[in-house]
């Protein structure tokens, strides 16, 4: 590898402690001289930390799976990451080697249409993530949600990033699908109890999703999601999650 070359596609398999000793030495000299690939290499960590809770895996799809193997061989074993975050849950081993072995797949020759949407979102969630990273880089305070009742499990963290041009966001995790006509509503509530609508949103069917508020969040005491049926007026539906903002001091 020259010193001109990067490994900004290693770069997520680095931060998991997902490649082989080899690998991780070539990578970690060449970060030692590549400020490039060292500071995306920060903004992966940056994440890891900022991402709280335990996301679960999910299974392989069943044709990437087979391809995988075929690919790999029995001798391919991809540790597990030993980072105790969300993030290296949120991507598990398995979801690296569908976007890394796909790669070889598509060498190959071996990929049916299916498969190359398959490969597809799967860049478009690793170009999703890479643009949270970028958000979270821009520091700032946070506040998690956690789901009530039936929402158990899911939960969401509130960023107000410190960059003043930069707009509030919250980070979903493990949101459950809504019924037909209703969206999810994000609500900020001043001190005085006043609920003001702060975006509508339908759930993307992945483990994460990223919504920008429309409004700051300073000023006001609380964050709170609902599920509406009516995109604009008053709340009326059921409260699915809700946090206190502490503003700072």
């Amino acid at each position: 590898m020259s010193d001109m070359t990067h490994v900004t596609d290693e770069l997520e398999l680095f931060a998991l402690d997902a490649l082989p000793a080899s690998d991780r030495a070539r990578i970690g000299a060449h970060l030692a001289e590549c400020p490039a690939c060292r500071e995306q290499a920060r903004l992966l960590d940056e994440v890891a930390v900022a991402l709280p809770g335990t996301l679960p895996e999910r299974a392989v799809p069943a044709r990437l799976r087979a391809r995988i193997l075929a690919t790999a061989g029995a001798e391919r074993a991809v540790p597990r990451s030993r980072r105790g975050t969300a993030w290296a849950s949120w991507l598990s081993p398995a979801r690296v080697a569908i976007a890394v072995l796909g790669i070889a797949v598509v060498a190959l020759g071996a990929v049916d249409a299916a498969t190359m949407r398959d490969l597809a979102v799967t860049r478009a969630q690793r170009d999703a993530y890479a643009d949270t990273a970028v958000r979270f880089s821009h520091g700032g305070q946070t506040w998690y949600m956690a789901g009530r009742d039936q929402w158990a499990g899911s939960g969401g963290t509130l960023v107000a990033p410190s960059k003043p041009d930069a707009a509030a966001f919250i980070v979903f995790h493990d949101l459950r699908q809504v019924t037909s006509g209703a969206v999810y509503t994000l609500w900020l509530v001043d001190a005085d109890g006043r609920w003001m609508r702060a975006a509508n949103f339908m759930p993307n069917g992945e483990v994460a999703q990223t919504v920008t508020l429309d409004t700051p969040v300073q000023g006001f005491a609380q964050c709170a999601l609902t599920i509406e049926l009516q995109r604009e007026g008053k709340r009326a539906g059921p409260l699915v999650m809700q946090s206190r903002i502490s503003q700072p001091q």
